[in-house]
Order: C-alpha cells, then structure tokens, then sequence
C-alpha cells in the first residue's frame, strides 16, 4: 500500500493534460434531481381521505364509520396509489 507521501509526488509528477485526463474519468457524486415520489404519494393519500371525510354536520357516529371504512380500503389496497 503506498504512503501519503508516495501519492503527493505522483500527483506532482503528473502534467496538467495529465490531471486533466483522470479529472475526466472521475465520477462524482452530485445530485441532479430529487425523487419526491413517497411525498407526493402521502400527499395523496392525505388529499383523499379530505375529500371523502363527511361534513361537520354529519354525526360523529357516522363520522367514525366512515373514516374506518376509508382507513380500510387503503390498507386493503381497494385503490391502486403507485
């Protein structure tokens, strides 16, 4: 295994075409995009369960079976949300 010391003086040897020419090879490791497809997933599952929520006049009791029936659908996988 080569030494701190042996690495410096093969970079100093190396020309500027040289350094160049491995910079090219180098692949670096920069971001180009971001995948926000689990966030938009759970904004979508979110949005849903709003839109179907029952209004505020409704009774709590139907209230509490209509957010069951919705949670149960979703984790019975009735609606596809891939």
């Amino acid at each position: 295994m080569s030494s701190i010391e042996d690495i410096n003086s093969l970079i100093g040897s190396l020309s500027a075409e040289q350094i160049k020419a491995i910079m090219t090879k180098v692949a670096s490791k920069k971001r180009t995009s971001v995948d926000t497809s689990r966030k938009a997933r759970r904004i979508a599952l979110t949005q849903l369960y709003f839109d179907n929520a029952p209004r505020p006049k409704d009774s709590f009791e139907d209230y509490l079976n209509h957010s069951d029936g919705i949670r149960e659908q979703i984790i019975s996988g009735v609606e596809a949300w891939k």
